[in-house]
């Protein structure tokens, strides 16, 4: 690698924080690349039929290229590639956009309105085949459900408790005690908050129902405990039950409680979502 490309990229990584705001927009550039689609057979009914896509379809924005290299969808689940193409000239790297790149998170959405689960990702530092140098990133959701027409992939930075020193960092704690009364509305901050519609209890685990309103849904869930006489429970797992006017219903599951115990739901103070709506891919199904 040559020197000035790693300057950039130590740069870049320096400047880098969280994962995810807008700045000026660049829709002048924003590419209408159509679809190469190769189709196999699907075995999961649930899903549309399995293919293969690599429109390398094309955004900029402050001197970087983002393409999205592929997206294929399986049975199993669906994923895609984003690279995003440095400058060859360090100049031309808009510092602010830089550190935004690097604290840039995805979300999933299909024509239905279902946001898709996250399964496993990741990225790294990537030569291009002219020698440009870039990143990219690699990731993977649920598999497509219900024949959606069309899939986005929504580009977003912040979202983050709002003391950032630990992931259980006390000052952004917020506590609410399970009284057996729903719904029950719990304040996340600024990001907005969530509702609690019930609690079901059985041998084997515990399934906390949480109601949230509008696109942040999956990050106002994520970081969410069952505290039991005090102790804070782990949550197993969490899934998208129903999306439906733009209301996304949760079941998250913990282990299973004492019937006489003392609970309470412990979640987080939230900063805002900004999605960089210049960046958003949609890819088009074929029917």
């Amino acid at each position: 690698m040559k020197k000035a490309a790693l300057a950039v990229l130590s740069a870049a990584i320096v400047l880098g924080g969280a994962l995810t705001t807008a700045g000026p927009y660049a829709s002048a550039h924003q590419a209408k690349a159509q679809p190469a689609v190769t189709i196999a057979a699907a075995k999961d009914t649930n899903a549309a039929s399995a293919f293969q896509w690599a429109p390398s379809l094309k955004k900029h924005w402050g001197g970087v290229e983002f393409t999205l290299e592929y997206l294929n969808a399986s049975e199993d689940s669906t994923e895609f590639m984003i690279s995003r193409k440095l400058p060859a000239n360090p100049a031309d790297l808009d510092p602010e956009i830089d550190r935004k790149i690097m604290d840039m998170d995805y979300l999933v959405i299909d024509s239905n309105g279902w946001i898709y689960e996250r399964q496993s990702g990741s990225g790294g530092i990537f030569e291009f085949p002219d020698g440009a140098w870039g990143m990219r990133h690699e990731e993977a959701v649920e598999a497509l459900k219900n024949q959606p027409q069309e899939l986005t992939i929504k580009p977003y930075i912040d979202g983050y408790y709002e003391d950032t020193t630990t992931m259980f960092a006390d000052k952004a704690d917020v506590k609410t005690p399970l009284n057996g009364i729903y719904p029950l509305q719990v304040d996340q901050g600024k990001i907005g908050s969530i509702s609690v519609t019930g609690v079901d209890f059985s041998e084997d685990k515990t399934v906390v129902r949480v109601a949230v309103a509008g696109e942040t849904a999956p990050m106002q869930t994520t970081g969410i405990w069952l505290v039991e006489n005090g102790k804070r429970l782990d949550e197993l797992g969490k899934k998208l039950k129903s999306a439906e006017d733009g209301v996304y219903e949760y079941e998250l599951e913990f282990p299973a409680v004492g019937k006489n115990a003392s609970l309470e739901l412990l979640t987080k103070r939230m900063t805002p979502v900004t999605f960089l709506d210049n960046l958003e891919m949609t890819v088009q199904f074929p029917r």
